[in-house]
């Protein structure tokens, strides 16, 4: 404030003397300060909403047109003059380092240009944010980083001369760091000429192409997650070495003559693994490498030493730092929004400048594909999580978020890819999984009044567990069916079998489970062990990629069925029929497990496990002639593809298999229909005097104590 001119003495005015008031006489402004004053009364006028009609209105917006044009005049000029000194400051160091001076790496300045750049972006996308869009106290202090005084405040301020943001940050290197840890989340990628497979000698680019060709063509079924259309050679190689290395890698562990390249690639996929978690690196790229790396992990020596739990911990800490469980959501769209909290949303600018895409936009080709795959990834994490956790019997980790509450129409998209499908109906079956065990549970526990009927409880379990399934199919099997007939896939025929057994299982062990309920269970739990295994068998030819989960299923469902065989009924050929059904499948995963010379695939360890258990499980009890009468069902259609062709009823196979039943050949109605037959019945033991171990863990391998008396 400039010091004002003493005032002339004068005589008071008329006003003045009405009033008896001093005078706080000014003199009369004129040019620039009269028209400075004008300009402050319209704007306070206009922000209290009395401005003097549509000329104020007017006025006002054009002088926020002209300050705008200012400050990016002068932003402009920051720059360059920023520029221009920057290159004068690495001339000059460039000369000291000739005398012998130091100089600092220019990736620091780099960093310091990403980080502000990425500040800036999220201080212009969130310009608002609440507090009750902070999920944690930390995501809240990263967000507290980038509020910064207005640059228009501190720059028309005179206690606030201009600062430069590269000088004051080097002036202040703690201040700097302090900033840098509490930044927001970014990717960090693992890349670099001692990192990259191509760099190294290892591939050529023209084998990596072919390599990533032959994935999408015969394993992408297997491991869902990748979209050929994102997540091409070139473009994993720009963003992730694990992942480029790990999809050649499981490409060459199925081609015959690969068996040196796929060593070396594998040991290179391993080493890289080691160094994504020393050295933090993390991406959307690296929670698919270990979901891809997962399926055909080599055993170690013991059923517990490889290091799937280990990736699949890894890959849900990474996606959660990456906030991949959030709905993508824009701003605007989440203010009107009642039905979703801010805490479960991103912005998809947010979401592309955390991936390292900040001047992508989101609603181009590219933006929407990007932002699919981190959806894509997020999804197939869950269902490879919670796949594993059913077979090894571990409790979920990944919780159910809002994006996988409402992912049944995801797949209905036009940028969809083609196994979108498949994964997106696994996505729904597991997330409701959790309503099903809990309706089981309530039904269990409300049995224990005196007045409660066993045998009804257990009928209104199995109601439940069919409307489930069937209602599943019902939405889901024409859109993943293949053929005339829409069959399921055989993968997923398996893991639809597989989850039914586990429920099965659950319901047995249930602690206020009645007895009833245990019998009632036994026929079903042996039908969708069968199943499991039949399903392997007649599938083998599409199955050549097996994952390791999907060869542990197999082997629960060996275990069980051969456990509850002991207590088939005297005569009947059921117990011999089921042995066969399981030495059946030790082959299909002896066959699968050296599909190539190099494969040293984990099902092969579990078929001879199984075959173990087949030996010491002694003689079957079933060694006399089946009973003559026989219930025999009606004739269905030879199965197509892969199985032989039926016979037109039981009755023809009893004549053809006199001892046992082909189950491998039937359908999962024929199977059911022949363990409801009356001679099938099991011992009366069989529900009081078994001994059920926990079916949901890996205490099923140690299930060869039965049938040995």
């Amino acid at each position: 404030m400039t010091e004002q001119p003493p005032r002339p003495k004068q005589a008071a005015c008329l006003v003045c003397r009405r009033s008896k008031i001093k005078c706080d006489w000014m003199p009369k402004r004129v040019g620039l300060d009269k028209a400075l004053y004008q300009l402050q009364q319209a704007v306070k006028r206009v922000k209290s909403g009395e401005a003097r009609g549509a000329e104020e209105r007017s006025l006002v917006a054009s002088l926020r047109q002209l300050l705008d044009d200012v400050d990016a005049s002068e932003d402009a000029a920051e720059h360059s003059s920023r520029q221009g000194s920057r290159s004068n400051t690495q001339e000059e160091e460039g000369e000291g380092e000739g005398e012998g001076g130091s100089t600092s790496s220019g990736i620091d300045d780099d960093d310091d240009d990403n980080d502000r750049s990425m500040a800036d972006f999220v201080q212009r996308t969130e310009e608002s944010l609440a507090i009750d869009d902070a999920e944690n106290p930390l995501q809240l202090l990263a967000r507290a980083s980038y509020f910064h005084p207005s640059d228009r405040r501190s720059r028309n301020s005179p206690q606030h001369p201009k600062q430069h943001d590269p000088s004051s940050a080097k002036q202040d290197p703690e201040s700097t760091k302090v900033q840098q840890f509490f930044s927001q989340a970014k990717v960090k990628l693992d890349i670099g000429e001692d990192l990259d497979p191509v760099d190294l000698g290892l591939v050529t680019m023209d084998e990596a192409e072919s390599l990533f060709n032959y994935f999408y063509s015969k394993l992408v079924h297997t491991r869902w997650g990748l979209s050929p259309r994102v997540h091409t050679a070139a473009y994993a190689r720009s963003r992730s070495a694990f992942l480029f290395t790990t999809v050649m890698a499981a490409s060459t562990l199925f081609m015959p003559t690969a068996g040196p390249l796929s060593k070396r690639l594998f040991n290179h996929v391993k080493m890289l693994a080691q160094k994504v978690v020393n050295d933090k690196y993390k991406s959307v790229e690296i929670v698919l490498a270990f979901m891809t790396h997962i399926p055909w992990i080599f055993p170690g020596d013991h059923t517990m030493d490889d290091e799937t739990c280990m990736y699949i911990s890894m890959a849900t800490t990474i996606a959660f730092d990456l906030s991949l469980h959030k709905v993508l959501m824009p701003m605007d769209a989440l203010e009107s929004s009642t039905t979703v909290s801010k805490g479960e949303c991103l912005d998809p600018r947010i979401a592309l400048a955390i991936d390292g895409f900040p001047d992508i936009d989101p609603w181009s080709e590219q933006g929407q594909l990007l932002l699919r795959a981190r959806e894509r990834c997020y999804i197939s994490l869950f269902v490879v999580e919670r796949g594993m956790a059913l077979a090894r019997g571990r409790p979920f980790m990944i919780p159910i978020t809002r994006n996988i509450k409402d992912c049944d129409t995801w797949h209905r998209s036009p940028i969809a890819d083609e196994q979108d499908g498949p994964v997106a109906s696994m996505a729904v079956m597991r997330r409701n999984l959790d309503g099903l065990f809990n309706t089981v549970r309530a039904l269990c526990d409300g049995s224990q009044t005196s007045n409660s009927d066993g045998s009804l409880v257990a009928r209104s379990i199995q109601s439940a567990i069919e409307r489930f399934f069937d209602q599943w199919l019902a939405e889901w099997g024409l859109m993943i069916g293949l053929g005339p007939e829409r069959r399921l896939p055989p993968y997923v025929d398996i893991l639809v079998a597989h989850t039914r057994l586990s429920t099965y299982g659950r319901i047995i062990n249930h602690p206020t489970a009645p007895v009833e309920v245990r019998i009632f269970f036994r026929t079903a739990g042996l039908s969708a062990a069968l199943n499991v295994m039949r399903a392997a068998i007649q599938g083998e030819s599409q199955l050549q990629s097996m994952p390791n989960n999907t060869a542990i299923m197999i082997s629960f469902a060996a275990c069980f069925a051969l456990n509850i065989s002991a207590y088939a009924p005297d005569g009947s050929g059921l117990a011999p029929s089921i042995r066969r059904l399981i030495e059946e499948a030790i082959a299909v995963l002896d066959r699968i497990g050296t599909v190539t010379p190099h494969r040293n695939g984990l099902s092969v360890l579990y078929g001879k496990h199984l075959r173990h258990l087949l030996r010491i499980s002694g003689p079957t009890k079933s060694n006399r002639p089946p009973k003559a009468q026989r219930t025999t069902p009606s004739s269905s259609e030879p199965m197509q593809d892969t199985p032989p062709a039926l016979p037109s009823s039981f009755m023809d196979q009893q004549m053809l298999w006199p001892d046992m039943v082909q189950f491998s050949t039937m359908s999962d109605d024929q199977i059911a229909q022949v363990l409801n037959q009356p001679g099938n019945v099991f011992e009366p033991s069989f529900g009081s005097n078994m001994s059920w171990e926990d079916m949901n863990n890996f205490d099923w391998l140690n299930w060869p104590a039965f049938n040995t008396n």
